[in-house]
């Protein structure tokens, strides 16, 4: 009996071949994923002799990230669990607005206006909480501390609710699908000796700015043409001081947090 409907484990191993086709295929040297597939079924890859499939094609860390989070967020595998839940912590520690409903007025020049519907802020929770408590308890201080103490209850429990709760069975599984099966290596040497010991052919690997990943998938074929347009001829050299410069400074902010954690490593065993 066929099925009327798609299960998520089909939904999931479509997404799994989406990427992996796509890695493939923006690999270097690049490959069809699927002719790899007929290949290896009809005996003309023989992994046993000539090693993996993944060992000759390279793509970059960065690169195999984008591409992995780009399916995800297309078929919702990844967890927005925690991030649903912090948007409900924000609006109860800071406040919010809510939908409220403008009834129908008439002005002081006696214009007619309709009912429409507005918004209203809505005060934090502990603001909430003193309101209520002021009309039972006639004491600032007891009620301020009052006040905390339902907070920070209130606050704690659904912290505790969101670390306790994982909703991310299906983002572990696509990751760990996609990293441990055939996805292409990230070590561009081990590319580079694969093609040099079986064919004797001296492999070049280009290093591709991740900050340009979305803009050419977004323009396809017309990307450097458009980018040229925008940036002038000197758009890759552009781009590239930009990505290298940001690669600069996260590196120095990772040396001085490293010394900042030396240093007070240092200090607790003088202790």
């Amino acid at each position: 009996m066929s099925k009327e409907y798609l299960e998520r484990e089909d939904v999931l191993c479509k997404a799994y071949e989406d990427c992996i086709r796509e890695m493939f295929a923006k690999a270097q040297p690049a490959a069809d994923f699927d002719n790899i597939i007929e290949e290896v079924k009809a005996g003309k890859i023989d992994e046993e002799k000539d090693g993996p499939i993944y060992d000759r094609h390279y793509l970059s860390h960065a690169e195999f990230t984008y591409i992995l989070n780009k399916y995800m967020k297309a078929y919702r595998i990844n967890s927005e669990w925690d991030e649903d839940v912090e948007v409900v912590e924000k609006y109860l520690f800071e406040g919010g607005t809510k939908d409220k409903y403008i009834d129908a007025y008439t002005d002081e020049n006696g214009n007619y206006h309709s009912g429409y519907r507005g918004y209203e802020d809505v005060p934090p929770l502990k603001e909430l909480i003193l309101k209520e408590i002021y009309k039972w308890i006639d004491n600032e201080d007891q009620c301020n501390g009052a006040a905390n103490a339902i907070t920070k209850i209130v606050m704690d429990t659904i912290s505790t609710c969101k670390n306790f709760y994982m909703f991310n069975v299906d983002e572990q599984k696509f990751r760990n699908t996609v990293c441990m099966r055939c996805s292409p290596t990230g070590s561009a040497e081990t590319v580079k000796k694969w093609w040099k010991d079986h064919y004797d052919v001296d492999i070049e690997i280009e290093e591709r700015n991740p900050l340009l990943f979305w803009e050419k998938d977004y323009y396809g074929d017309e990307f450097e043409e458009i980018m040229e347009e925008e940036y002038g001829e000197d758009w890759k050299e552009i781009w590239d001081k930009k990505w290298k410069d940001e690669e600069a400074q996260k590196k120095a902010e990772r040396d001085k947090k490293f010394e900042e954690m030396k240093k007070l490593a240092k200090e607790q065993q003088k202790k």
